[in-house]
Order: C-alpha cells, then sequence, then structure tokens
C-alpha cells in the first residue's frame, strides 16, 4: 500500500497562519508609499513623498523590505555597495515589487549576505534623487531579536515659523520578544513635560508599525504653531520589558525674514527676469546717450517760442580767422543753412585779435546769435590762458548772445574767469553765462563720428528754434534748397571770392 498523506489539524492551521502571513506582507508592500506621505507638496518636481529610512535592520530568516518612495520620477534603479539591480544570489537575495512601481524590493527570507549599502536612485529629465539605507542583519538563526531597541530613523530639529506645522517622526526595531505580558511601545512628550501627547487635535502622534509589529514608529504633527510650542520633544520607545531609547527633536522658532521664497526651479525664472531687466536698463541706457540731444532738441525746436518778428536780418553772425575759411566757408555755414534752414552772415576777422570785439559789435546787433570759430592759428599759434581769455572777455562782453567754436581743447576756462575776476585789467570780466563754447573734432566731416554728431545737435540746441517739417531726416527737400540758395546767393559769392584770396 501506498502511505497516505495526512494533513492534520497543525499543519492546516500552519497553512492558514502562513496564508495570512503572506497577504499582509503584501499589503504592507502595497500601501506603504501611499500612507503618512507629506502634506503640501510642490504640484511639480521629482520629490520623496515621506521620510526615508537611513538604517534598516532583519533576523535571519525574516521577510524583509527596503522603501524608497518618490513622485515624478521617469525612472527608479536600485544599487547595493554601488552594483546595479539585478544581483546574484550569493551577493543579495532582494527583489523588486511590480506592484510598488520600482519604490521597493523585498525577501521572503533574509540571509546573511544580503546585509550591505542599498541605494535608490531616481530621476527625471531634468533632477536625480538618491536614498542610501544600510541593511544589519542580526543574528546567527531564526530567533527573535530581544535586545535594546535600534533607531531605524531619528528624528531632526527643524525651525518653524510662528502659525506655521511641524511634522517629526521617529522609528525603532524592537524584533519580538515573545513574553505573554511584553508589548512594545512609542511614545511623544515635550521634555520639560512628562504627559504624553494626544492621539488627535491640533497637536497629535500617530503610531504607525511594520513587518509583524517588528519595528514601530510615531509622526508628531503640529498644526499653526504658538510660542508655547517652541522647544525639545522626546520619542520614547520600548520593547515592553526593561530595554527603552529616548530619540530628541528641538523645534525652534523661524524670525520673518524678508527674502523672496522660490520654489525649487524658479530661480531660473528670476535669473532670466534680471538678466531681461539688466538688457532693458543697459539699452535704456545706451538709448539716452545717443538720443538725448536728438530729443530735447526734437522738443526745443517743435514747442519753444520762435525768436522773430525782433528786427534781427539773420539768425548767426558767423565769425572767423582767414586761416580758418576752409572750416567756415566750406562746413560750417553751408551746414547750417542747407540742413537746418538758417540764415547766416560771415564777418572774417583781422589778425589783431585784441580788437575783435570792436569788429564784431556793430554787426552783432543785427543777429540773434553770434558764432566765434576759435583756433590755434587764429591767435598766432599762442594757444594759453592769457591769449585765450583776452579773446574770451570781449566776446561775453557783446549784447548778442554768443557761441565759441574751437577747434581745439581750451585751456582751464574755469581759471580763466576766476583770474579775470581778481585782475584789474582794463579787458573786463570774463562772464560764463553769456557763452556757450564747443568743440570741433578735427576730420570728422559735416555729420561723421561720433562727437561731430554731438557737435551739430550743441550747436542747434545753441541756435534759435526752427519748426521741424514733415520727413525731416537732415536732406532737404528741391524746394528748401533752392529757397536756401535763392537766400545765400550773396553769401556764396562771398565764401568763392574768400576761397580765391585763400587759394
Amino acid at each position: 500500500m501506498r502511505p497516505t498523506k495526512m494533513t492534520g489539524p497543525v499543519e492546516r492551521g500552519l497553512l492558514v497562519l502562513l496564508y495570512f502571513v503572506t497577504v499582509c506582507h503584501a499589503n504592507e508592500l502595497k500601501d506603504y508609499c501611499s500612507m503618512h506621505t507629506f502634506d503640501n507638496l510642490p504640484v511639480s518636481g521629482l520629490r520623496f513623498t515621506k521620510e526615508v529610512v537611513t538604517t534598516e535592520y532583519a533576523n535571519i530568516g525574516a521577510f524583509k523590505a527596503l522603501h524608497c518612495c518618490l513622485r515624478g520620477y521617469r525612472s527608479i534603479e536600485w544599487y547595493k555597495d554601488n552594483r546595479a539591480y539585478p544581483w546574484p544570489g550569493g551577493e543579495s537575495h532582494f527583489i523588486l515589487y511590480p506592484e510598488s512601481a520600482n519604490q521597493t524590493i523585498y525577501t521572503q527570507k533574509v540571509r546573511a549576505s544580503d546585509a550591505g549599502r542599498y541605494s535608490c536612485r531616481a530621476r527625471n529629465d531634468t533632477t536625480i534623487l538618491e536614498g542610501d539605507i544600510t541593511l544589519a542583519v542580526l543574528g546567527e538563526k531564526s530567533g527573535g531579536y530581544t535586545g535594546k531597541p535600534l533607531p531605524t530613523y531619528r528624528p531632526a530639529a527643524q525651525l518653524v515659523p510662528l502659525g506655521g506645522a511641524v511634522r517629526l517622526f521617529c522609528e525603532a526595531y524592537l524584533g519580538k520578544v515573545e513574553l505573554p505580558d511584553a508589548k512594545n511601545s512609542v511614545t511623544w512628550s515635550k521634555s520639560d513635560s512628562n504627559v504624553t501627547l494626544p492621539s488627535h487635535g491640533r497637536i497629535a502622534q500617530h503610531r504607525v508599525s511594520r513587518e509583524d509589529n517588528q519595528i514601530i514608529g510615531s509622526y508628531l504633527e503640529i498644526e499653526d504653531i504658538t510660542l508655547e510650542d517652541y522647544g525639545e520633544y522626546k520619542c520614547e520607545v520600548s520593547n515592553g520589558v526593561d530595554e527603552e531609547i529616548t530619540l530628541p527633536a528641538h523645534v525652534y522658532r523661524q524670525e520673518p525674514q524678508f527674502a523672496l521664497g522660490l520654489q525649487n526651479g524658479s530661480w531660473r525664472k528670476s535669473f532670466m527676469l534680471g538678466v531681461l531687466l539688466l538688457v532693458l536698463l543697459i539699452s535704456a541706457g545706451a538709448f539716452y546717450a545717443r538720443c538725448w540731444l536728438p530729443l530735447v532738441l526734437l522738443c526745443r525746436d517743435k514747442f519753444a517760442p520762435l525768436e522773430e518778428n525782433d528786427g534781427k536780418e539773420c539768425d548767426a553772425l558767423v565769425c572767423y580767422h582767414e586761416k580758418d575759411s576752409s572750416l567756415v566757408i566750406g562746413i560750417v555755414i553751408p551746414t547750417l543753412e542747407t540742413r537746418h534752414r538758417y540764415k547766416c552772415t560771415a564777418l572774417e576777422l583781422s589778425h589783431l585779435n585784441q580788437n575783435w570785439g570792436l569788429e564784431i559789435g556793430p554787426h552783432a546787433a543785427s543777429s540773434r546769435r553770434v558764432i566765434i570759430v576759435l583756433s590755434p592759428a587764429s591767435l598766432a599759434n599762442v594757444w594759453n590762458e592769457t591769449s585765450v581769455g583776452a579773446v574770451l572777455k570781449q566776446i561775453s562782453s557783446l549784447a548778442t548772445r554768443s557761441i565759441v567754436v574751437a577747434t581745439k581743447e581750451l585751456p582751464s576756462v574755469t581759471t580763466i574767469a576766476k583770474r579775470s575776476t581778481r585782475g584789474c585789467n582794463d579787458t573786463g570780466e570774463l562772464s560764463l553765462d553769456r557763452l556757450k563754447i564747443l568743440t570741433w573734432e578735427e576730420g570728422g566731416g559735416t555729420t561723421g563720428g561720433a562727437n561731430n554728431r554731438k557737435f551739430w545737435y550743441q550747436l542747434r540746441l545753441a541756435m534759435p528754434p526752427v519748426r521741424p517739417i514733415a520727413n525731416d531726416t537732415g536732406c532737404q527737400s528741391v524746394a528748401m534748397i533752392v529757397q536756401a540758395n535763392g537766400k545765400c546767393g550773396q553769401q556764396k559769392a562771398r565764401s568763392r571770392e574768400s576761397l580765391e584770396v585763400l587759394v
């Protein structure tokens, strides 16, 4: 006869117990990362959804799971001692739990070779997060651990503003104590009080456990924190016999700060905004440096009252020495008349610069402005404070507003003015208020070169206002040129005569 396989009550009970243990482990693996997650996480980005337990313990032959609970990841890779999953049986018996989306690895029976440092590395398109878990295997046989509780997660001190919220977590491995009266416990209390904190309300603690109650922990949550809530808290874990540990954590007050609270990644937007702002400021500065004179001139010509019906015959009396005739006859007068519609009269001065004031005076009365071209050649190449100061004093004594066009940088005009105030000569004092001094850059042409463009704008600002005409771009219409030629026919005849004398 073949032996009959008998299934007694004990065997059936063990099978039922094994079934329920397997179901409990499956539920734990499935639900662990969905319970007790952080509140108020940012909407997007790669984040841990709960605390990463840094140290794990397991008894030989026991069930064990390791977790990295994340959100916003594209992939999760597991490593043991820097070696990527999967691992050979001689190195680790942990496998991935498929229903956890790679957040959990587990083994039904722990071996001594499973001990080591495990790492989970999660990434998305822009970020990488990594968590490290050190697994220690206890005992040489399947007997339960009965020693002092071993911390798996120590609570960290936190800096919290008044009215904010705080979350503290502690956890420890206790193993199984096979005594009828032994009962594991974990409680939170404030260090200056022995009163256990409540399990519900504004201040509440929530007990958690895993792996057949061999690992227990507790969350302490405080909402709308007050001044009395700041201080040290302690988490006390006991195995129900004579072994217990205390894990402290301090809650400090965070003072109000006036810094911008930037979410992760928003610094890039702030940086780009700052760069854009800087570019706009530089552009505005460059626009102002290049265009403020044209804008001021345009506004002046459009809105300032015109100087007309005052009995004057021309806008400018242009005075010059014969050695500066090419500049005056060839550039200054033609540009003022044809491009900017001013009526000019030329006056050639003698070699006796000490008498220039007397020569200019009779003609200045019929002009709105007097322009004097001053160069070292016109002063017999004596270009110092004395020679220049003497001419400037004569010009400043004219009744008509005057503009000095210097072909070379003038000596210190301020020094000349101070000396004339202290002096007692008969040339009078130098009044800078009656003079507009401009510098002409040689080789710039009519408008060529930034310095000469600035010169023409400054000269026009010193001249009487002229109403702008439509499409005035510096190139006058044919009718305007013909009109200007008609007005200045006599002047051009004098210009040709002066050029013949120069040749």
